[in-house]
């Protein structure tokens, strides 16, 4: 009952909204808040000198978006809205409190540090060792399990803004690729992607034809 009244005086405080597509957060800026998203999904990312951008994490609700561990010096990528976002803007001093005060806090906030740390392995795997189609089905599979962690899956889908466009800045392919795999799976009916809602009739069956396995986000189908 402590921890979560620590956590309402930690959320219940000044909110940033951003638009889709609006950067929160640029390249080169130090961070004054530690954010917290409440609703909305957003994307970490980088842009290449030829103009192109490499999406390299996506953030969802309850994912500390800005961590106090960086506060110290300017992000080396920037933090995009993939749809309409909000979030929790946190002094790093409230939050220096509350950890003193809760080992609970302090125990889930070092997990989380280490989830996302596995989570920037396991892309880099994804885009050195994985082909297209297992690339994009290991993402598919890792946000199912994440937003189904955080209680926002209905059954065996979820609602998902993301556009093929940015599937593939993720994934590292063309636009054209992810199509031709998105395509393929859902013939094979490993997916139903409609209405920026995807549906896994099988989610073991999907993370068997990708090789996805769920063991870094310690969690399981």
């Amino acid at each position: 009952m402590r921890d979560e009244q620590l956590l309402d005086f930690l959320l219940d405080g000044q909110m940033l909204y951003v638009g889709a597509g609006q950067d929160m957060i640029r390249e080169g800026v130090r961070p004054v808040f530690v954010k917290i998203v409440m609703e909305g999904w957003a994307a970490r990312y980088k842009m290449l000198e030829n103009g192109r951008r490499q999406i390299v994490g996506f953030l969802l609700p309850g994912d500390l978006c800005i961590p106090q561990a960086i506060m110290t010096m300017p992000l080396d990528h920037s933090i995009g809205a993939i749809n309409d976002l909000h979030c929790a803007m946190v002094q790093p001093g409230q939050l220096d409190a509350v950890e003193q005060e809760s080992i609970g806090i302090r125990r889930a906030l070092a997990m989380d540090a280490q989830i996302s740390l596995a989570i920037q392995r396991e892309w880099t795997v994804n885009l050195g060792a994985r082909a297209a189609p297992e690339r994009i089905g290991c993402l598919i599979c890792e946000l199912y399990l994440r937003l189904k962690a955080v209680g926002m899956t209905q059954g065996t889908g979820y609602f998902c803004p993301l556009t093929q466009i940015e599937l593939a800045e993720a994934a590292g392919v063309s636009a054209v690729h992810v199509n031709r795999v998105i395509k393929q799976m859902r013939r094979e009916d490993l997916i139903r992607w409609r209405d920026q809602f995807i549906e896994i009739p099988d989610p073991f069956r999907l993370a068997r034809a990708c090789g996805f396995r769920p063991n870094y986000l310690q969690m399981s189908f």
